[in-house]
């Protein structure tokens, strides 16, 4: 497994160059287990900090230079097609990282066996720590980089949208609400747009997304009562079908601060690929009550291994119970601080106090971006029918 995750780094780097930054921020060429990719990497490397193009036929020709035998044009195609998108290099070198580590301290762990038939433990004890601090000092990535000017003004500063004019990829949405608010109506009707090419509320066409979603909440059978009702729309506003680029795993509980139950998420984004992740709610991603930074951490960092994979991530949140000066409630997330300094965009729903029909859609932080979010949604009514729950008033 090990070796095709290193192939999928050398062949994301080859596929688009500019991913060659990432990489390096998570592996070196000393964690592949395959010293010929090794070579390729820290060729590449060098390639990159000289400014100069990487590609299969650059990187072709610089085999001989860098001494790697036993690679051919034919191979690096053949890297080059098993990856399906360059943007998750980051996932693939971390793993290549992990694993490197990994055979490391299975190694100390054999050296610990046959000392202690030879030596007592204390001592036995003392030569593992210092073989595990040279390991983790061999393996230790210099997280501190920096970019020329040049490199700077000459990144692409396009906007990479999944839902046009809202999101874009590694974006992170947060949004909150009372109970009973109408959060996960919204999230349903995000979701299901997006799949089918259509703006969640201004109802133009756009370029489709492959949606994945968590829900640790609801149901299947709740799912689909509630998305039945809107098949029509898609229909009368000629999207395309949905049901093969949206899937929704409904599960009890999940607790992504464990490495399996994380790792289960991530193979799920492996088998779809989807362009934006919708989850939550947050606290059932965890079992433990997320009251300080502490219990926080490690939960946000497991979520940035998500959102590092090159997709949008929106999480559903409950607000705190406490009002504000003006005896509303407060929409910020339940807890750490921490929260409200995470995403990019953090939002929540309020009933409208004039209109019960409509809710506003309140900034509990400030955006990272300039957005088209709607600041107040209303029930729908096309000739007595409804289309979409929810509508922007403004």
């Amino acid at each position: 497994m090990s070796v095709n995750v290193e192939r999928m780094v050398v062949g994301a780097v080859m596929l688009d160059g500019r991913m060659m930054r990432e990489a390096a921020q998570e592996c070196a060429p000393v964690d592949f287990a395959d010293g010929r990719l090794g070579q390729l990497f820290a060729g590449m490397a060098s390639m990159y900090a000289n400014r100069e193009p990487i590609d299969v036929i650059t990187v072709s020709g610089r085999l001989v230079d860098w001494g790697v035998r036993g690679v051919s044009v034919a191979d690096l195609h053949e890297w080059v097609s098993e990856v399906p998108t360059a943007a998750n290099v980051g996932y693939y070198a971390a793993q290549v990282r992990r694993a490197a580590l990994q055979r490391g301290a299975n190694v100390v762990a054999a050296h610990m066996r046959q000392r202690l038939a030879e030596m007592g433990p204390e001592l036995v004890i003392s030569q593992a720590l210092e073989e595990l601090r040279d390991l983790q000092e061999q393996h230790t990535i210099d997280e501190l980089s920096a970019m020329t000017l040049h490199e700077l003004l000459g990144a692409d500063v396009e906007y990479d949208w999944v839902i046009d004019g809202l999101l874009e990829r590694r974006d992170r949405l947060m949004l909150t609400g009372g109970e009973g608010a109408g959060k996960s109506t919204f999230i349903r009707q995000m979701a299901i747009t997006a799949a089918a090419g259509i703006h969640p509320f201004r109802e133009y066409p756009i370029e489709p997304s492959r949606v994945l979603v968590i829900d640790a909440e609801n149901t299947e059978v709740q799912w689909g009562r509630e998305t039945r009702k809107w098949a029509g729309s898609l229909d009368q506003l000629g999207a395309g079908d949905p049901s093969e680029r949206m899937h929704v795993s409904c599960v009890r509980r999940l607790d992504l601060t464990r490495d399996m139950d994380l790792g289960m998420v991530h193979r799920l984004v492996d088998q779809y690929r989807p362009d934006v992740l919708f989850i939550g709610p947050l606290y059932r991603l965890t079992p433990r009550a997320i009251n300080n930074d502490d219990d926080a951490a490690p939960l946000l960092a497991s979520l940035d291994t998500l959102r590092d994979r090159g997709l949008a991530l929106v999480i559903e949140a409950h607000a705190g119970h406490a009002t504000n000066a003006t005896g509303e409630r407060d929409l910020r997330p339940r807890g750490s601080a921490a929260l409200m300094g995470w995403p990019e965009f953090g939002y929540g729903l309020r009933r409208n106090r004039k209109n019960p029909l409509h809710v506003d859609m309140v900034r509990w932080r400030g955006d990272r971006d300039a957005r088209g979010w709607p600041s107040k949604l209303g029930k729908s009514n096309v000739q007595g029918q409804q289309r979409w729950p929810w509508r922007p008033v403004d």
